[in-house]
C-alpha cells in the first residue's frame, strides 16, 4: 500500500471515530420532515389554518400555518408521535396523531368540516318569522323556503313553512310539510292541530278527527284539542258530540272564552235555549269588550223572548 493511500484511509477512520466519540448522531444527515395539506369537504385548499404539534412526552410544541394552497411543511423537529390540532375560524377543530420520522415521507391530507349554521342566527328564517307575525304569509313562505333549503331536517322550519302554507290556502303543500315535521318529531302536537285544520279545510272530516284524536293521545288534557273536535262535530251537525267536546274543553280550561261562545251556538242548534243563554252570559263575563259582545247580547235577548213566549225551551230561533 502506498503511503498516500494509507494516509487517506487513516484520516477517514480518524474523522469517523471523532464523530462517534463526540456523540454526533450520524443519521441526522437524513432530513426530518412533516408535511401535508388541509382542505374543506369539497377538496378546496384552506389557507391560514393554525396547526399545533404537541409532543405529549416532553410537552414541546411547534406551531405553523397552512399556505395559500393549503399546504404546510415543518423541518428539523425531533422524531416521534405528535398530537396535531388544526384550527380555522368557522370550521370544526380537528385533533389527530401525526408520526414524524426520518425521510420526507408521503404528504398527508386533512379535512376540516364547516361549523353547522345555527337556526336561531339564520337571517332568512328571522325575516320569514317577521313576515309571519305580520300576517304576510306569502313573503313568509319566500324566506322560510330559503331557510328550508339550508335546514331540510329541521322540525321547526318544516312546521313554520307548513303553517304558512295553510294560512295561504295551500292545504296540500301544508300537509306535506307538516307530515315531514311529524316524521322528525311524532310528538309535535301543534303539527297535529295544523294537520287537522288542513283536512278540515279540504272537507276531509274523518282525517281531521283522526289528526285531533292523535293529538289527544299525546296530551289527553289539552282543552284546545277538545275545542277543535267540537268545531268539527258542530259543522257536521253532530250536536251531541259537539256539546260533549265543548263541555270538556271548558272543564279543562274554564277561562277558554271561545268555548262558551261555540257551546252557546251548538245549544241553540239543539234547541236548548236556557243553557245557550248561560253559555253566552259566561262568555260576556269573561270578555265584556269582545268584538262579538253586542251581537251576543242581542241573541240573549231574543232567546229570552223565545223562552218567555213559549213554554218549551227546545225551539229553534
Amino acid at each position: 500500500m502506498r503511503l498516500g493511500e494509507w494516509t487517506e484511509r487513516a484520516l477517514f477512520f480518524l474523522i469517523f471515530a471523532s464523530l462517534l466519540a463526540g456523540g454526533v448522531p450520524f443519521v441526522r444527515a437524513q432530513e426530518v420532515v412533516v408535511k401535508g395539506k388541509v382542505v374543506d369537504p369539497g377538496g378546496a385548499p384552506l389557507p391560514n389554518v393554525r396547526i399545533t404539534l404537541l409532543d405529549p412526552a416532553t410537552g414541546v410544541k411547534f406551531s405553523l400555518k397552512t399556505k395559500k394552497d393549503g399546504g404546510f411543511l415543518k423541518l428539523g423537529i425531533p422524531t416521534g408521535t405528535y398530537k396535531a390540532t388544526f384550527e380555522l375560524e368557522s370550521y370544526i377543530p380537528l385533533e389527530t396523531a401525526i408520526r414524524v420520522d426520518f425521510g420526507k415521507g408521503e404528504e398527508q391530507k386533512f379535512t376540516l368540516e364547516k361549523v353547522p349554521p345555527k337556526i336561531s342566527e339564520d337571517p332568512d328564517l328571522a325575516e320569514g318569522l317577521k313576515y309571519f307575525q305580520a300576517g304576510d304569509f306569502t313573503k313568509a313562505i319566500e324566506f322560510f323556503e330559503k331557510g328550508s333549503a339550508k335546514f331540510p331536517e329541521s322540525v321547526e322550519v318544516n312546521y313554520d313553512l307548513g303553517v304558512s302554507y295553510l294560512r295561504s290556502g295551500r292545504a296540500d303543500d301544508a300537509m306535506a310539510r307538516l307530515r315531514k315535521a311529524l316524521a322528525l318529531n311524532p310528538n309535535l302536537i301543534e303539527a297535529y292541530f295544523a294537520l287537522g285544520e288542513c283536512h278540515f279545510a279540504k272537507g276531509e272530516t274523518q282525517n281531521a278527527l283522526d289528526a285531533f284524536s292523535r293529538a289527544l293521545e299525546i296530551q289527553p288534557d289539552n282543552a284546545q284539542v277538545y275545542y277543535n273536535l267540537g268545531i268539527i262535530y258542530y259543522n257536521n251537525n253532530k250536536t251531541d258530540e259537539a256539546v260533549l267536546s265543548f263541555e270538556k274543553a271548558k272543564e279543562l280550561n274554564p277561562k277558554f272564552t271561545s268555548t262558551y261562545y261555540q257551546l252557546g251556538l251548538t245549544l241553540i242548534k239543539k234547541g236548548d235555549f236556557a243553557k245557550a243563554i248561560e253559555a253566552f252570559e259566561k262568555f260576556l263575563s269573561l270578555e265584556p269588550s269582545a268584538p262579538e259582545a253586542e251581537s251576543i247580547k242581542k241573541m240573549i235577548e231574543e232567546l229570552k223572548k223565545q223562552l218567555a213566549g213559549k213554554p218549551s225551551a227546545h225551539r229553534s230561533l
